[in-house]
């Protein structure tokens, strides 16, 4: 099958926000009265498992607290407003790799769609204050504040791909952490991974590709062993219809998506 519509998450999707996503952790972890700074590596892997809304949760594993305590709470509720200021109170930065295989797909009459779990208010405000009035030309849906959690016909995709009026079978869904791209699986929709690529750290696997930050593995390994600087070259919405066409003989798991180390 081809590919009629896409959906994209907004953190390191759409938008590039590790930055401002570590800032605000580390913030946050200060206000709450924990000794505790990560550096960027340990954001991602925490990122990876939990995604980048709920990140913090990451901690209360750590610590053994339910997701329900109220310090749990608190301090993801802290993470998400620190984020909110600092994102707005500077220009947003778009992903690359986002941008272009955004604007091949809507030349190639694709349908685009935001699925992510970031808080309501922030995505719309980010969103608007990237694309402007062309937010609605540009997205048939976006579904913010997603809870990936939601299962029976009635997850976060299965309402983008109702509205879009899509079947999962021509949808893609492109996300960097376990929880979004397991409720796309489940919901029967094709998916590629975009976590970064960095040697003995976790990837995503059983996503049905993994393309490290928009790039195709294999051209980033090879473009990291050369001696000369190679500009980067990002997948693109042919090669992307090219590697689905691939690999849609293989069977979809219905069951959630584990993470392991790369080799």
């Amino acid at each position: 099958m081809g590919i009629e519509a896409i959906t994209l998450a907004l953190d390191g999707v759409i938008l590039d926000t590790e930055e401002a996503q570590l800032r605000a952790c580390n913030a946050a972890f200060g206000t709450c009265g924990l000794d505790l700074q990560w550096s960027l590596p340990q954001l991602r892997a925490a990122t990876r498992v939990w995604g980048a809304a709920n990140v913090t949760d990451s901690v209360a594993e750590r610590m053994g607290l339910a997701a329900t305590d109220e310090r749990v709470v608190n301090l993801g509720q802290e993470k998400n407003r620190l984020f909110h200021d600092l994102v707005l109170g500077s220009q947003p930065v778009r992903s690359s790799g986002g941008a272009q295989l955004m604007a091949d797909a809507l030349e190639s009459g694709c349908k685009i769609a935001v699925v992510t779990d970031m808080p309501a208010q922030t995505a719309t405000t980010l969103l608007d204050l990237v694309f402007g009035n062309a937010v609605t030309n540009i997205f048939s849906v976006i579904v913010s504040g997603a809870d990936f959690s939601t299962a029976g016909g009635n997850g976060p995709y299965d309402l983008a791909l109702r509205t879009m009026g899509a079947e999962p079978g021509v949808c893609v869904a492109v996300d960097a952490a376990v929880p979004g791209l397991n409720a796309a699986r489940q919901a029967g929709i094709w998916t590629m991974a975009v976590t970064p690529y960095e040697k003995d750290i976790a990837r995503i696997s059983g996503a049905d590709i993994w393309c490290p930050q928009m790039q195709e593995l294999r051209d980033m390994i090879e473009r990291r062993n050369v001696p000369r600087t190679r500009p980067e070259r990002f997948v693109t919405f042919d090669a992307l219809r090219a590697f689905k066409r691939e690999r849609t003989g293989m069977p979809v798991l219905s069951k959630p998506v584990p993470v392991r180390v790369a080799a």
